[in-house]
């Protein structure tokens, strides 16, 4: 079976596909049955490989737990108050 498409359509789905390291096809199916789509990362090791070439992971470093803290003992108290039962 046959489908028309625009160029520039064809020649797009042409670059995701590299992009994604596989066939026009199997990006389609992946869009159209996403239960047989393949994982994109096998391994934790894929994913931080990936990561480090998208530079993700340069920022600065966050005190996550701190910054949880100072925002529970800011807003928590504003919320109890408005939804104190009474």
């Amino acid at each position: 079976m046959l489908i028309d498409i625009p160029k520039e359509v064809a020649e797009r789905l042409q670059a995701m596909a590299e992009e994604q390291g596989c066939s026009v096809g199997e990006l389609l199916r992946n869009w159209v049955d996403p239960e047989t789509a393949e994982p994109k990362y096998a391994t934790l090791a894929d994913m931080a490989r990936n990561a480090q070439a998208a530079n993700l992971g340069k920022g600065k470093p966050v005190d996550t737990s701190s910054r949880s803290r100072e925002i529970l003992k800011a807003e928590f108290p504003d919320y109890i108050r408005r939804n104190k039962a009474t």
